[in-house]
């Protein structure tokens, strides 16, 4: 029996695949097919740790950190075997240098150890390489870096982006103060127009924080107990997941009696041990790490306490690029998890501002002299005779609403010269995106000429003359000779 599609019962019931519908001509894109270009892969490479990706994603597809035990083989499960015991690391010398992939101080640091990397891939076909990295990275260390990608990979150019500006991409942002809490230091960087405008660091990061965390185990619990960088990294992390929880602020910790635990299972020489951690007793250590308040004169120039580092960037900008980047405030950094750090920074910074103000020159007796001008100044104030208003309509009138209504549809109104955070998504994110429109860095580093030049072959761009062109003897305009060298732009 057939249905009134032509089909019988017993062929109507196996399911099939429909016939191929062929679209038109006018419907296929040109060049679909011949000519596609690869996506980039997006590298962000910092001292502790390396993500990877491709362009036009929101996250990175992998994340690799960077431990002593990241070298072992597979199937190499020694560490989770009974009776195996933690080394301890002294905070006060060596904390954390088999942890991080470079450091500042290359006095020591082999350079041989950052080009031995077993954790990229074996070919990437003919994608491009987008290299995010700090603005703030010693040469060495960049060129080891390019060295290693064009040696493994044939790539023909590297693309390099700065972090902070990667940072403001990925908050909708072109304009803002970066601070990024890092590993070895926290550097903060005022970007106006995706232009860096100034930059200053402090050793106030995680290396400091975790070994003063190390530090107050070492002096609160016995010898017995194992400390290392993974498991106070492990506490902090702990700490801020409950700080963040329970929405804890310095004004608690100081005024509150009530004891707040966590457990946390804690080894020994011989077995593991639960052990009850009082949340206000580690919160002083991590706020006294970051946001150390003596006196005026009390630290060096490279250990600043955060919010002073934060406000003497914005006093040194001009008043304009000061009132864009306050209201633009972007934490970012591998200390950017600290559930405590960033309200804490924010209300020290807010008092810093409304007991100094926005001068440079402080002290007693410029406070003095101050004060005495605004008193002497307040009895020649004038009250104002008229206001200036661009709203000279009549009231009620139907011109005047379809005016406002207009004006407020195509005006948006710019936060400025107000203390505020702003949420980002990160600098790998900002690459992907940036990446994915097709723009072009400034800095493109191209095969053949590192390989023969390296970075001494950088130079910045040749300056834009204004003379009018030669020309030969047939009356025709000579070529611009080809600029032969590339730039490190910022990194210069």
């Amino acid at each position: 029996m057939e249905n009134r599609h032509g089909l019988s019962r017993s062929d109507a019931a196996i399911p099939a695949t429909p016939p191929t519908r062929h679209l038109s001509s006018n419907l296929s894109t040109p060049g679909s097919t011949y000519g596609k270009e690869e996506d980039a892969i997006i590298f962000e490479l910092t001292p502790r740790y390396i993500q990877a990706g491709i362009e036009g994603e929101s996250h990175p597809q992998c994340r690799i950190s960077f431990t002593p035990n990241g070298s072992r083989r597979h199937g190499d499960y020694r560490a989770w075997l009974p009776g195996n015991s933690h080394v301890s690391e002294d905070p006060d010398s060596s904390w954390g240098d088999g942890y991080e992939l470079w450091r500042n101080d290359l006095k020591d640091f082999d350079l041989g150890l950052l080009n031995d990397n077993t954790h990229l891939l074996v070919d990437a076909g003919n994608a491009r390489l987008v290299l995010v990295i700090p603005s703030l990275l010693p040469h060495p260390v960049l060129s080891t870096v390019l060295q290693t990608l064009f040696e493994r990979w044939s790539f023909a150019s590297v693309t390099l982006l700065p972090a902070p500006a990667m940072a403001l991409v990925s908050a909708g942002l072109r304009s803002g103060l970066v601070i990024d809490i890092g590993w070895e230091e926290t550097v903060v960087t005022a970007v106006y127009e995706f232009r860096e405008v100034r930059s200053l660091r402090t050793t106030r990061a995680m290396k400091l924080l975790t070994s003063d965390v190390a530090r107050w185990a070492r002096h609160n619990f016995d010898s017995d107990h194992q400390i290392d960088l993974e498991l106070i990294e492990e506490l902090v992390r702990r700490i801020s997941a409950y700080t963040a929880r329970q929405e804890l602020t310095g004004d608690w910790i100081r005024e509150s009696s009530e004891k707040r635990h966590i457990l946390l299972e804690w080894p020994t020489t011989k077995f593991t041990k639960s052990v009850s951690i009082d949340v206000a007793d580690v919160l002083p250590v991590i706020w006294s790490s970051l946001l150390d308040s003596k006196g005026e004169d009390g630290h060096d120039d490279e250990e600043l306490p955060l919010h002073k580092l934060i406000y003497n960037c914005l006093v040194a900008l001009p008043p304009d690029v000061r009132g864009i980047c306050m209201s633009r405030l972007v934490f970012v950094g591998y200390g950017f998890d600290i559930a405590v750090a960033p309200p804490s920074i924010m209300q020290s910074l807010n008092e810093l501002v409304d007991a100094r103000g926005w001068t440079e020159v402080s002290g007693q007796k410029v406070k003095k002299g101050r004060n005495e001008f605004t008193v002497s100044a307040q009895g020649t104030v004038q009250p104002v005779d008229a206001r200036h208003d661009d709203n000279l309509l009549a009231e009620g009138s139907l011109v005047e609403e379809r005016y406002l209504r207009d004006k407020a549809k195509h005006t948006q109104p710019i936060l400025h010269g107000v203390v505020r955070q702003v949420d980002s998504l990160g600098p790998w994110v900002g690459a992907s995106l940036l990446t994915s429109l097709k723009v072009k860095s400034f800095v493109e580093i191209q095969r053949e000429r590192f390989l023969t030049q390296g970075l001494s072959g950088a130079s910045r761009n040749t300056e834009v003359s204004v003379v009018q062109p030669r020309t030969n003897t047939l009356g025709l305009r000579s070529k611009p000779a080809e600029r032969t060298s590339w730039t490190l732009s910022g990194w210069a």
